[in-house]
C-alpha cells in the first residue's frame, strides 16, 4: 500500500526518539552535600594557646582546607553547568524558547558561581568560607533544580515532538484501515488497536510541564524543589509510557494491514 513506507517511517523514527527522553526522565538526583563544611574543616583546632605559633598554624591549616573543599565543589558545579550548556546545544528536538530559558539559567549560574569562586579565595575566616558554600548550594542548587531543569525539559520536548508524530502516523492508519475496509477486508483488529491508539496518546499531558520547571527558582527550601522537580519527572514519565503504548499500537495496526 502506498501509505507503508511513510507509515514506517513515522513508526521508527518515533521509536528512537522515545529511545532519547528515557534517559533523561531517569536520571537520578543525587543526596545534596550539606552547605556546612565537613568536621575536619570546621572543626577547631585541638586546644592550644591563642596567638602562640602553633594556634596559628593550626587555624591556617584549618581555612586553607576549608577554601580548598569549597573551591572544589565549585569546579564540580561549574563542570555540570559546561556540560549541560552543550548538552543543551545539541538537543535537536528542543525548542528555542525553552532552549533560550535553559542557557540563560546557564550563564547567570556560571558568572554567579565563578564570581564566588573568587570570593573564596580571598576569606579570611572559615566562618566566611561556610556562608560562601551555603550559598554555593541554595543560591544556585546546581544538583538539586538546574540538572533535573535540563534534563527534563528535553526529555519533555522530544515526547512532545514524538507525540506529534504519532498523531500523524494515527491519521495515515486510519486512512488505510478505512481503505482496507472497503476493499472488503475484515479490519477489527486493526480498528481496536487504532481506538486504544488513540486514547493513549489522549491521555498524554505534557501541557505546561517544561514551562513550570523552568520557572522554579532555587533556594533554602530543598524539599518544596524536589516536590516540583519530583512532579516534573513524573509527568515525563507517565507521558513516555503512553508514548510507547501507541507505538505498540501503531506497529500492531500496521502489521495487520500488511497483505
Amino acid at each position: 500500500m502506498r501509505t507503508e513506507p511513510l507509515i514506517r517511517r513515522a513508526l521508527v523514527s518515533t521509536a528512537a526518539l522515545l529511545a532519547v527522553t528515557a534517559l533523561g526522565a531517569a536520571i537520578a538526583l543525587p543526596a545534596q552535600a550539606a552547605a556546612a563544611l565537613p568536621a575536619q574543616a570546621a572543626a577547631p583546632a585541638p586546644a592550644t594557646r591563642a596567638g602562640s605559633p602553633a594556634a596559628t598554624a593550626d587555624k591556617a591549616a584549618t581555612l586553607d582546607a576549608a577554601k580548598k573543599l569549597t573551591t572544589a565543589r565549585i569546579d564540580g558545579r561549574l563542570a555540570m553547568l559546561k556540560v549541560s550548556g552543550v548538552a543543551i546545544r545539541n538537543a535537536a528536538r528542543l525548542t528555542d524558547a525553552h532552549q533560550a530559558a535553559l542557557q540563560k539559567i546557564i550563564d547567570a549560574d556560571l558568572a554567579g558561581l565563578t564570581e564566588l569562586r573568587a570570593k573564596v579565595a580571598a576569606e579570611t575566616t572559615v566562618e566566611a568560607v561556610r556562608a560562601d558554600a551555603r550559598s554555593m548550594v541554595e543560591d544556585y542548587r546546581v544538583y538539586l533544580l538546574v540538572r533535573p531543569q535540563v534534563h527534563l525539559t528535553v526529555a519533555a520536548d522530544v515526547e512532545s515532538a514524538a507525540l506529534t508524530r504519532l498523531r500523524d502516523a494515527h491519521g495515515k492508519l486510519a486512512e488505510a484501515v478505512a481503505a482496507a475496509k472497503a476493499a472488503g477486508r475484515d479490519v477489527g483488529d486493526a480498528e481496536a488497536k487504532l481506538a486504544h491508539l488513540k486514547a493513549e496518546l489522549d491521555a498524554v499531558d505534557l501541557a505546561g510541564v517544561a514551562d513550570t520547571l523552568l520557572a522554579v527558582e532555587p533556594g533554602p527550601d530543598a524539599a518544596a524543589i524536589r516536590t516540583k522537580t519530583g512532579a516534573a519527572r513524573a509527568a515525563v514519565r507517565a507521558a513516555r509510557t503512553h508514548l510507547r503504548a501507541a507505538l505498540a499500537d501503531a506497529k500492531a495496526v500496521r502489521d495487520i494491514l500488511k497483505p
